[in-house]
């Protein structure tokens, strides 16, 4: 099954939609919620009203896990903290030390003014000052390969090492329902039409990290963009990324070798891969970053 919308996905387990991007909010037995990127600071309005809607509210996220550093991923953790200080964000060491990095967060800090520019009606209290978001945008308790975080007697996540879209990226098995959340790593799911590879950081490194899970049994995958899958789709999604990643790199092999001109080979994997499935500002700039990225190592491999 294919969802799109907010959802309960399996107990305890909500998938929350902000447009194309999403989140996931797991449900501890004391009631509180963890809560996957919340996204970025024009986000958490919208995020409140989603939350209210499955009968939660922002007060209950007292943690947040975070798949990768991205503004559209984490930019929002600020406000977040504003709203609830006892807040607790997990990552892992990498995550922690590029955080350390002032540049880098004045990068994220400036792409969270663009995204919020995309949704001026969403921005809510406004943009947090420089010195309050660089001081909230932290890494609270590092996680490495198998970390498990425990959220009651029946449920936890494992943290597992999935690097490509990003050097840095994780994923996270819920247990017992082996549901993963993940990045772009596992690609773009565009329905009936070709799995976009996300691979900005490694093409090999996400085949890589792909490959992890070909021989386990994964009920179901919940990606930051265009929502989740179940059952049969798994497998099949889990396969058509890698044979289309695979492809991708052989075409532009055989193109170049034919003298294909680079505009015609650029514009065909733009088409064939990168077009939008829905028309959402942060979806798009993704898709064009990443579509940037994966041209550009397909077409130096060889």
């Amino acid at each position: 099954m294919f969802l799109r919308a907010s959802a309960e996905i399996f107990p305890r387990i909500h998938q929350i939609s902000l447009g194309a991007s999403c989140r996931y909010a797991i449900v501890a037995d004391d009631g509180l919620l963890t809560l996957t990127d919340p996204g970025a600071t024009s986000h958490i309005g919208a995020l409140e009203q989603r939350l209210k809607r499955s009968g939660f509210s922002l007060s209950m996220v007292n943690k947040v896990l975070i798949t990768h550093l991205d503004a559209d991923r984490v930019a929002g953790i600020g406000l977040l903290r504003r709203l609830n200080p006892a807040l607790q964000v997990f990552g892992s060491s990498a995550m922690h030390f590029a955080l350390k990095d002032i540049e880098f967060v004045k990068e994220i800090w400036e792409q969270d003014a663009v995204i919020s520019s995309w949704f001026p009606q969403d921005v809510g209290p406004g943009l947090l000052p420089f010195a309050e978001f660089r001081d909230a945008l932290r890494i609270d308790k590092s996680l490495v390969e198998s970390d498990t975080v425990t959220l009651g007697a029946e449920i936890a996540l494992r943290t597992i090492s999935t690097p490509g879209h990003r050097s840095h990226s994780l994923s996270y098995l819920v247990v017992p329902h082996e549901f993963l959340i993940t990045d772009e790593t596992f690609g773009y799911y565009n329905g009936r039409q070709l799995a976009a590879p996300g691979a900005d950081d490694s093409l090999a490194a996400s085949i890589e990290s792909i490959n992890k899970f070909k021989n386990l049994e994964i009920s179901g995958i919940g990606f930051s963009y265009g929502g989740s899958i179940t059952g049969a789709l798994v497998r099949k999604h889990l396969d058509m990324i890698l044979q289309n990643t695979q492809d991708l790199i052989d075409e532009v092999k055989k193109a170049k070798a034919a003298g294909v001109p680079d505009t015609e080979m650029r514009a065909q994997i733009r088409e064939a891969f990168y077009a939008p499935m829905l028309r959402d500002p942060c979806l798009i700039n993704s898709l064009d970053k990443s579509f940037e990225a994966v041209w550009r190592q397909s077409s130096t491999i060889y």
